[in-house]
């Protein structure tokens, strides 16, 4: 009886592991039953179910596709896009896609999309939507207008996966775009010789203009500089101007016989012998003086 209960709890214990399934974390696991896709989706962990269904864990993280350039190694990358520029050049392109899932749509896309929804669905809408943008540019407008290209890319791609969810009646939030980055442009040989020849002539146009800008602000400065003295000048001038004004006012007949006066006297006053010249022509007036007392 022993052995034979063994039996059976080790039997019981195989089919119970037999009915069991893992959600691995950042997945939500869609549910299939004889065939058909169940309506409801297992959250991360260990679940219990029926032996006639199958879970498939559908990731719900931020997924990254990378074309062009190495990505890391658990990054699915491709080559270049290749594609026609507006001037029919043919160019390379490099550019990574992050995208996620959202969860309460996980059993939408899987029932009409699949498992292999990003392979399937979401890298063909971005490779055609990269040749699409590329093509409303020149090459050397891919290059000086990279913003303007990086954003039309993500307008396509976003509109692109909007496009398919609604042709596939699914809602449009189910797939979630977070943005589309251009990695490099890969320009036919004689083009990059060509941009390297714009960018030289652009830095040298700027260095021109740098030292034209700093030839300019230093005559700015003297300018201002000889201005300044120049007032200075002015004013000082008139300032002198002013006073030799006021002094000429000041100094009529009367002033000038009595300032006279007083030379002649300090003169007369001296104890020195005195030496007087009378200009021509002018009476000489003679100031009596006391003596000067010595010993």
């Amino acid at each position: 009886m022993s052995v034979r209960r063994g039996v059976s709890v080790l039997c019981c214990a195989v089919g119970l592991m037999g009915c069991g399934a893992t959600v691995p974390p950042g997945a939500v696991g869609v549910t299939t039953s004889w065939g058909r896709t169940q309506d409801w989706t297992y959250p991360e962990g260990f679940h219990f179910i029926s032996p006639f269904a199958a879970v498939y864990p559908l990731s719900i993280r931020t997924e990254t596709y990378q074309m062009g350039e190495s990505g890391a190694a658990t990054t699915p990358h491709d080559e270049d896009v290749d594609a026609l520029t507006r001037d029919q050049l043919a160019v390379g392109i490099g550019v990574s896609i992050q995208f996620h899932l959202r969860g309460s749509a996980a059993v939408s896309v899987f029932r009409l999309l699949g498992p292999e929804y990003a392979t399937s669905v979401i890298h063909p809408i971005v490779r055609t939507a990269v040749r699409d943008a590329a093509s409303s540019f020149a090459a050397m407008e891919l290059v000086d207008e990279r913003e303007a290209f990086q954003l039309r890319m993500e307008s396509l791609v976003r509109n692109g996966v909007a496009g398919l969810l609604a042709s596939r009646e699914i809602d449009a939030g189910a797939i979630v775009v977070d943005n589309v980055l251009l990695l490099n442009i890969d320009l036919p040989d004689s083009l990059d010789e060509a941009i390297a020849d714009v960018q030289r002539e652009r830095q040298f146009t700027a260095q021109r203009e740098q030292a034209l800008r700093t030839a300019g602000a230093e005559a700015a400065r003297l300018r201002t500089e000889a201005e300044g003295q120049a007032a200075a000048l002015v004013i000082a001038a008139q300032a002198q101007a002013d006073a030799n004004q006021l002094v000429s006012a000041s100094l009529n007949d009367d002033v000038l016989h009595l300032r006279e006066i007083e030379a002649s006297r300090a003169l007369l006053e001296s104890p020195n012998d005195h030496i007087m010249i009378v200009p021509a022509g002018q009476p000489l007036t003679l100031l009596a003086s006391a003596p000067s007392t010595g010993r």
